[in-house]
């Protein structure tokens, strides 16, 4: 017997919501890596939270990680790493980065070190290779390649945002001589300023969570970790959040994540 539409409205009524519990928890990791770090910008922050040697995050969560660990505790956090995964992969969850374009969240494409492309070179075979944001142009970028001993530049390009295949389009790149061109490839695809990981099967060692098996060691995982649970973070306060039944469940997982981790420093 179907259930009358009164008690479907109180069964609906009745789910829990983990928006509120989420963003508490968050304003509390917040707070933690705010203070320890002593860093002035919030990238920094998180910088020191997964990478420095003198982090308590680092320290008591990455062995938490390790494959090896069998302990309730650790068995907990990676469930709720499966969990998270699975439910961003039943779902196309996207968000859009400040230079506008769309990512996925996924711990299958995160960038787990973003950095700053201000003015980047490198010089090989009597030529300069260069990358840098133009004075006042709005974050455009100019490519150039310089012949060192002459100062003839060999190719220059401006551009909106950091696209490198559109620098490899351009008629100049195809006049470069074929060791110029992979020179200028190589330079410039280490310059991304979003260089984006895949922790699932991106060829690491085999990390168990769950029933799934990341590829990935222990450090590029609590970075992932806390890198897209900080885009989730932001997604909901910028209001790019659907009140999706589907997209919301994502944050049940991010919540429980977030608490152990603030069970590890406190």
């Amino acid at each position: 017997m179907p259930l009358p539409p009164h008690a479907v409205e109180w069964m609906q009524r009745a789910e829990i919501d983990y928006i509120g519990p989420f963003v508490k928890a968050w304003a509390a990791f917040n707070a933690w890596y705010r203070t320890a770090s002593g860093q002035a910008q919030e990238r920094g922050m998180l910088t020191f939270a997964v990478s420095h040697p003198n982090s308590t995050l680092r320290r008591r969560v990455l062995p938490l990680l390790d494959d090896g660990n069998e302990t309730a505790d650790s068995q907990n956090l990676k469930q709720a790493i499966c969990d998270l995964q699975m439910r961003l992969e039943a779902i196309h969850f996207e968000v859009t980065h400040k230079s506008g374009r769309a990512e996925r969240v996924s711990l299958r494409a995160v960038c787990l070190r973003p950095r700053h492309l201000n003015n980047e070179h490198v010089q090989r075979n009597s030529h300069e290779y260069r990358a840098c944001r133009v004075n006042g142009g709005g974050g455009q970028i100019e490519v150039t390649v310089t012949q060192i001993a002459t100062q003839t530049v060999r190719f220059r390009h401006v551009q909106i945002e950091y696209d490198p295949n559109d620098v490899y389009s351009q008629p100049g790149f195809t006049q470069l001589s074929g060791p110029q061109q992979t020179n200028l490839r190589e330079f410039y695809d280490g310059c991304n300023p979003r260089p984006m990981a895949d922790l699932v099967h991106g060829g690491g060692p085999a990390l168990r969570a769950g029933t799934m098996t990341l590829q990935c060691i222990p450090e590029d995982l609590l970075a992932g970790l806390v890198e897209t649970i900080y885009t989730m973070r932001n997604a909901l306060l910028h209001g790019e959040v659907d009140p999706d039944p589907e997209v919301l469940a994502c944050y049940e997982p991010a919540y429980r994540i977030v608490m152990r981790f603030l069970k590890c420093i406190q």
